[in-house]
């Protein structure tokens, strides 16, 4: 008598054993497929079956037809697909990594999707490092914007490994952000056309992000509170700021001037483009150097560490999912390290023996 074949069932998938293989059994799509697995050892069957019935739970798991057609899918043609299909990214990520992408589809927009491998992921890599002469930092971007590429081609059910994702990250120097002083921002500010004066008052004085200035409304402020909403922020998470009394004169002054529904607005309209070389050209003027939108997030957060502010406060007002980040601002602005030390120049009281 035959004996029963062995059978495991992982979620809406079952897998049995012929021969020495593996098989897999489920519905998908409304459609019963049977799969070869190809694969001798039990773990690694349970596995496959558990990405395929997390794939169909999501309901990105494609006919086995569909696969088959799929399989010779060009890098070029999918990032195709990519570009059109994937939402996780903000416009600003996906103007940051426009270039990169381009250099991948140079590279192997002509090959199969499943014929690029870890190597040459990393040989990629190291020759930008060694050619182009990339920082470690910009490496660690580019490797992060293929890493979510071919983490959707799995999660769309079109490779089965992400080649990239085993591939570890560079250790990258800190930077010290460079922020403005107390004397430099009257300064700055004192220079500055109106447009642009008020753009950077709310900027050092928030420290909102250059896409959360750009997209704040007059829905987004509260003057009976004295608080703003920032909405659509980098990590899709909203935070909510409190005014300061320069943030809110100014900001009343700017509502007199009727300008809707955005309450930033350049000279011509667009504060990207009419604010970035203005901010600079002044910085140059009055002998700061180059500055840019970035650094008055940097002086926000500099001026709040200055006056003791603990950091978790300044993360939560900075936005930032980590306190990896905010620590930055706790290295470059001492304040509190020499109240420490200065504790040192004290000397402890002297202790007086009791006798009896």
């Amino acid at each position: 008598m035959a004996r029963k074949a062995t059978r495991h069932t992982i979620g809406t998938v079952t897998i049995y054993q012929r021969d020495r293989h593996w098989h897999a059994s489920y519905t998908a799509n409304g459609v019963r497929t049977r799969q070869a697995l190809k694969v001798t050892n039990l773990k690694v069957a349970q596995q496959k079956a558990r990405e395929i019935a997390d794939m169909i739970e999501r309901g990105e798991y494609v006919t086995l037809e569909d696969r088959r057609e799929q399989r010779n899918m060009t890098f070029g043609k999918f990032v195709t697909e990519f570009k059109d299909k994937h939402k996780g990214w903000g416009n600003t990520t996906w103007r940051g990594v426009k270039g990169i992408i381009k250099q991948y589809e140079d590279e192997w927009g002509h090959l199969p999707l499943s014929a690029i491998n870890t190597r040459m992921v990393e040989s990629f890599i190291t020759r930008c490092i060694d050619c182009d002469g990339i920082t470690n930092a910009t490496a660690n971007r580019r490797l992060a914007c293929l890493k979510t590429i071919f983490k959707m081609a799995k999660r769309w059910g079109l490779l089965v490994h992400n080649p990239a994702e085993r591939i570890k990250t560079m250790k990258e120097e800190p930077k010290v952000p460079r922020a403005l002083s107390e004397s430099e921002t009257h300064l700055f500010l004192s220079e500055l056309p109106d447009y642009a004066q008020v753009l950077a008052t709310v900027a050092i004085d928030t420290g909102m992000r250059k896409s959360e200035l750009y997209r704040l409304q007059w829905q987004d402020i509260d003057f009976e509170r004295r608080l703003i909403t920032v909405r659509n922020s980098k990590n899709n998470t909203f935070r909510v700021i409190p005014m300061t009394n320069r943030v809110y004169d100014t900001l009343q002054a700017q509502r007199q001037k009727g300008i809707i529904p955005y309450v930033l607005v350049g000279k011509d309209g667009n504060p990207e483009q009419s604010v970035r070389d203005v901010l600079s050209t002044v910085g140059k003027k009055v002998g700061i150097g180059h500055v840019h939108l970035h650094m008055l997030r940097h002086t926000f957060a500099t001026f709040l560490r200055e006056r003791g502010v603990a950091l978790d406060r300044i993360m939560e007002l900075l936005g930032h999912k980590t306190m990896v980040m905010t620590l930055r601002y706790a290295k470059s602005s001492p304040t509190q390290l020499w109240d420490a030390i200065e504790s040192l120049n004290t000397p402890l009281p002297t202790r007086q023996t009791q006798q009896g």
